[in-house]
This record gives C-alpha cells, structure tokens and sequence, in this order.
C-alpha cells in the first residue's frame, strides 16, 4: 500500500464562491479524489481565515460533495455568526469543516496539530500553490519522518512578470524559494515546465514531470439562443487576462471581412485584466454580432459550443500545460495554438501553430479554416493525457519501492 498522505485543499476552499473551477483548481480536485482511492485514512488540511483546519475522509467528502453540486454548506456555527459572515459561501465552507475537524488550531499553533494526528512517515502534498506560507511549510519539515512533495504549475510569474498582476511576481519568487529550501519533491505538469525550472534554480530537489490528466468529458447540453448553429464559430476558453492575449483575436475580427465572417466565442471569466481590453470588449462594434462573451456556461454547455466548432483559437503568449487546447483536441476539434514549445509537447501533430504576435497568420489561418467543410475532414487521432497515467508516475516518484497508485 502506499504511505500515508496529508493533502492541502486550502485552493479549493479559497475558490468557492467564485465561479467555475480553474485549470489549477481542477488538478487539486482530481488529486483530491485520488488520496481517497489509495490511502483509507488520509489527511487533509485547509488555512481558513481564522487558522488551520484538519479533517479525514469524512469530512472531505462532505466538503467535495458539497463544491461538486454547488452547496448546500449547512447551517453557519456560531463564530460564523459572531463575525457576521454567515453568509458567505466561503464561511459557510469553512463552517462544515469546523464540524469534521479532527484539530482546528490559530496561526502560530501548526505544528502541535501536526505532530498529534499525522501518522508516521506521511507525505504532505500541496498541488494548489495555496498555503505555501513560511508558517505552513517550516511546521511539517519540523517533523522528521514528514516527506513535503509540491506540484509547481509554470513559473510564468518570473518568465514574464508583465503577465501578473502589481506586487505577484514578488510574492511568487519568494514563495519559489520557500518550496526549493523545504521540498523533498517537486511535481510538475510538463517537461518544459521541469526545464525552466532547473534552468532558474541551481539546488532543486528531486523533479518529476507528468502530463496532467483530463477531467471525465461533460455530457452535452443547451447553449444560450445567441449561439448560431448556421455560422462557423471558433471559440477561445480561459480567463481573460493580459497573458492570454484576446486582444490579437480582437484584431482580427476586425480585419475578417464582413462576408462570411464567422462568430467569435469568448469563454471564461474575468480575472486581473488591462482596464484598456476590458473597455474595448464592452464597446467593441462587434460584440453580441459576431463576438460573444460567455462567462456563466457549464461544463456541458462547453462541450457542446466546442463541439462543431471550426477550431479553439489559443493564442496565449504563456503556458505551464495547456488544457484548453488538450479539450478541444479530445473532441476532434482543431487546436490553432500559440507556437509554444509546451504546447507541441503536449498536443504533437494535433495542433496548428503561429506566432501569437502576428495577427495576420491568425486571420489568413481562420478565414481558410471557416471554409472547410468539418463533415467532410478527418483530424490527426488525439492520444489525450490521463489522471490514470498520471497518477502512476507520482506514484512511482512518491513510493519507489513498488507501490503502484491508483487513479
């Protein structure tokens, strides 16, 4: 069997409330469902606004349930009620897990909680980039028989810092160096994430790369009537924010001439953004008559805009994995990708790549693209990354001596 495992949900926690999960969300909520598979007793652990939480199985399962569908959370406990935060989603949260702890502990009382319900020779997993704090990662190297393994996703905030928000890339490099002084292990997403990695820290601890796997595909359903199914649509999926350059395709609609121009989809919520760009989409000529804006779709809704589309358009000037581009290539439909060395490594010939700065080879290649007939194509087969295959190489660089995850 493998060894006890103690993993940090505290991602998840901060996320609720905030809309759909993200790319990294999803990958601490995969590991979460594969801790429950392979340990009978693990750990988990959240920073709450007040302090730390740990709990078992029990209550997470209750807590992921809960995220999965949305809540309910129950009813609010007393401190929620004394602080007059009964009502938010987050306290609520934070409210169940207070009810399934097996230790809740203040700032400054971590280590203690440790040491009396972790079980010998546990592997503390944080995959989140979340709680990576001085406090957090000094109370468990503390413990002599506590491995710390840490999934490091990019290391775009260092790369190109003009990416972040004000103050980020700051707190990034010294969060960077908390995890290379204190890690027993690094997970990464990609091999060019473990490139740039070694080729910006000299003392890494050991590193491990394994492609992230695919969630379970969504089952197809409605999309809003402002879908045209007569129209060749392409749709771009991810936040909006400065890295992932949806001013180009902005640019180019533009320039697509009026006859036979197809309709633009924009996925994805707002996050820290150039006041210039969101102003821009909010007045843009074309918005709501050949370029829309979904910020609310459900999984499904997804699949079905994805499916039946001309291409994904991901023109993103950064990358630590790729998941939009990884999707659509699962449901046969042509990624047209920035030339990103990540991005060949994980999609290989299933992908059209182009310069993210040259908007001109983004408009020839779609104007060419919305004339093909999709009935008629066949796509090169996408061998898509799995969590099985996945978590089998964690496995292997966790418990070298034989043990085998399961995913």
């Amino acid at each position: 069997m493998p060894g006890p495992l103690c993993l940090d949900l505290t991602r998840l926690l901060s996320r609720i409330g905030r809309g759909p999960l993200t790319g990294v969300d999803r990958v601490e909520r995969a590991y979460a469902d594969w801790v429950l598979t392979v340990d009978p007793d693990p750990r988990f652990l959240v920073r709450t606004s007040r302090g730390y939480v740990l709990f078992d199985h029990r209550g997470a399962r209750a807590f992921l349930g809960a995220l999965d569908s949305g809540g309910p959370w129950g009813k609010p406990d007393l401190f929620s009620r004394l602080t007059g935060k009964a009502g938010s989603p987050r306290h609520a949260a934070e409210a169940m897990l207070r009810r399934h702890a097996l230790a809740r502990r203040l700032p400054g009382r971590l280590l203690p909680c440790l040491s009396d319900h972790l079980r010998e020779n546990t592997t503390y997993l944080n995959v989140g980039h979340s709680n990576l704090t001085d406090q957090t990662l000094k109370a468990f190297r503390v413990l002599p028989d506590v491995r710390l393994a840490i999934f490091i996703h990019d290391v775009i905030p260092l790369e190109y810092p003009q990416y972040s928000s004000p103050g980020f890339p700051e707190h990034f490099a010294a969060m960077m160096a908390r995890v290379v002084a204190c890690a027993d292990m690094i997970l990464c997403n990609s091999d060019d994430t473990a490139t740039r990695l070694k080729s910006r820290f000299d003392a890494l601890p050991p590193l491990t790369a394994a492609h992230l796997g695919l969630a379970d595909l969504a089952s197809p359903e409605p999309l809003p009537a402002s879908v045209a199914s007569d129209i060749p649509r392409f749709v771009t999926l991810g936040t909006i924010e400065p890295r992932k350059n949806h001013a180009l395709l902005l640019d180019v609609w533009e320039g697509l001439p009026l006859e036979n121009r197809p309709h633009l989809h924009i996925v994805g919520h707002r996050g820290w953004a150039d006041a210039d760009l969101l102003a821009r989409l909010d007045t843009h000529p074309l918005r709501d008559v050949a370029i829309f804006e979904h910020s609310g779709l459900t999984d499904g809704q997804v699949t079905t805009l994805l499916t039946g589309a001309h291409g994904l358009l991901f023109p993103t000037l950064a990358e630590g994995f790729g998941y939009p581009a990884a999707e659509a290539a699962r449901l046969n439909v042509l990624p047209i990708c920035s030339d990103l060395p990540v991005l060949r490594e994980i999609l290989g010939d299933c992908g059209v790549y182009l310069d993210p700065l040259n908007a001109y080879s983004w408009m020839e290649t779609i104007k060419k693209r919305s004339a093909v007939n999709l009935a008629a194509e066949s796509l090169p087969a996408y061998d898509a990354p799995t969590w099985q295959a996945h978590f089998e190489t964690v496995a292997a660089a966790l418990w070298p001596q034989g043990h085998e995850g399961e995913a």
